[in-house]
């Protein structure tokens, strides 16, 4: 076997390992994204308690509570479905970018080889990245409601500009829309 067909055929298994590990990456962000869920219905289960402690205190009526956090909720479910539509999409598009690679290598093109390479590593970085910012909006949003739900007294004004000023912190961020498209 001469030096190339090894070189080849060496790559083509690097190949073949790496789109079997992209499978096994996709289980698992499926996996994670269940998890997601899991963590959603843990949130309104802290809602819900904080709901009916404003409310046995008179101190916030349970629609005024729905009316305040309403869209605190909205952004959080929206920016769920925009985090799980660019994992999937990222997924996606890792899977074209290693059938691309594959047959650049076939064909011996190492420029385009290099290319997707570089691509891949972009896309890796920017999806960790948004994760980040999307993990620490949830951690602002737990730590916001949890501060209240260990509190003896909570005052419907107290909670109402805490809320807002966490309103005011979360929707000022960027979008994940964009970053959907340019994948």
């Amino acid at each position: 076997m001469s030096v190339p067909s090894e070189i080849r055929n060496l790559t083509s298994e690097v190949v073949a390992s790496f789109e079997s590990g992209i499978g096994a990456v996709g289980a698992l962000i499926e996996k994670g994204l269940e998890l997601l869920d899991g963590y959603r219905m843990e949130q309104e289960a802290i809602r819900g308690h904080l709901r009916e402690k404003l409310a046995s205190m008179g101190s916030f009526r349970r629609k005024d509570f729905d009316s305040v956090i309403g869209r605190i909720l909205d952004f959080q479910l929206r920016r769920e479905t925009e985090i799980k539509t660019l994992i999937r999409s990222f997924l996606a598009r890792q899977r074209e970018l290693t059938s691309r690679l594959n047959r650049s290598m076939q064909a011996n093109l190492f420029e385009e080889m290099e290319r997707c390479k570089k691509e891949l590593s972009f896309l890796i970085e920017r999806v960790r990245s948004e994760i980040q910012v999307f993990q620490k909006e949830q951690q602002k949003i737990r730590a916001a409601f949890r501060t209240f739900e260990e509190k003896d007294e909570v005052s419907g004004r107290e909670f109402r500009k805490s809320i807002q000023n966490l309103e005011g912190e979360l929707i000022g961020q960027s979008s994940v829309k964009q970053q959907v498209n340019a994948l």
